[in-house]
């Protein structure tokens, strides 16, 4: 096993939750700046712009909240990629309508209004390109990321400017205090023979309780339709069998067997013993007690990987 997110529901429903309650709280913002601003008789000459920007996103936020659960009932991707315009426009309405109200009220110069502005642009420029995504993406890009969302293959991990920045503003105290990070730094295991099964996993120094066993491990996860693996046959179908987690009907793997990284070694524990690692939704795993050098790494398979049996 290895590290890459992916939950027994498909990406766009297994957080449905969070989106409801990002939603709900959205929209009560908006409700209450929209309260103050009805309210508010410093904005009564030119009331249009941030009433009526912020009713529009209060609508958008409210309708979107309806349509997400009806696409989850419906079990409709193509609805809830459809309804995301609602969410990203009504995200960019509010960004404007709060800097329309701000201005409004506070009766700002046309230097700090136009500094507003241009900081209600920076603001919702995330939105305002998730929109021209929706709709003007070339079909085989939109196709991907539907497939993203449907979970049948890995997410695409872009770096954003302030990741950027974070990766390099990070470093800079390390590498004067410490020297750059040596290769052994996250490492705290190896493959030997194991008496479980085949090859195993072992500490070779000890490993605290919680410990992220292996951090440093970003290699990628991708899902194969079920259908496709009984395709395989003979040593190339066992690969699959071995080593891939399986759930759902799908199969997830690395993105090439060649890539096998120490996690995907990992065995069972015997019967009569409880295993020393768990398995978090994002498939990192972690110390479930203290290991001692030495010890070979044991989890429980279904955990995570709910049609595999024993045996890896």
């Amino acid at each position: 096993m290895t590290q890459g997110k992916q939950t027994e529901r498909a990406g766009w429903q297994g957080n449905s939750s969070f989106v409801t309650t990002y939603y709900a709280v959205l929209t009560a913002m908006v409700g209450a700046i929209l309260a103050l601003a009805i309210g508010d008789r410093e904005i009564a000459a030119d009331w249009h712009r941030p009433i009526g920007l912020l009713a529009f996103s209060m609508f958008c936020f409210i309708w979107g909240l309806e349509k997400h659960g009806e696409a989850m009932d419906e079990d409709n991707v193509d609805k809830y990629l459809t309804w995301l315009l609602a969410y990203n426009a009504g995200s960019v309405a509010m960004f404007f309508g709060i800097e329309a109200y701000i201005s409004l009220h506070y009766h700002m110069g046309w230097k700090t209004h136009t500094f507003i502005f241009l900081l209600a642009m920076f603001a919702s420029s995330k939105w305002l390109s998730d929109i021209k995504f929706l709709l003007f993406v070339r079909g085989e890009d939109y196709e991907a990321y539907r497939q993203e969302q449907l979970g049948s293959r890995a997410p695409e991990k872009r770096r954003d400017w302030l990741m950027a920045v974070h990766g390099f503003i990070r470093p800079l105290p390390k590498c004067e205090r410490n020297g750059p990070l040596l290769p052994d730094t996250w490492c705290f295991t190896r493959l030997r023979p194991s008496h479980i099964h085949g090859v195993g996993v072992f500490a070779i120094r000890n490993i605290a309780k919680g410990t992220n066993i292996f951090k440093d491990d970003q290699s990628e996860m991708i899902w194969i339709d079920g259908e496709v693996v009984l395709t395989k046959s003979g040593e190339i179908r066992k690969l699959y069998e071995d080593f891939c987690v399986q759930r759902g009907g799908k199969y997830g793997c690395p993105k090439g067997f060649n890539n096998l990284t120490l996690g995907w070694y990992i065995n069972e524990p015997p019967k009569d013993q409880k295993p020393n690692v768990v398995c978090d939704d994002e498939y990192d795993f972690f110390a479930a007690r203290d290991i001692r050098a030495g010890e070979e790494l044991t989890v429980d398979y279904s955990t995570y990987s709910g049609d595999r049996e024993s045996g890896a």
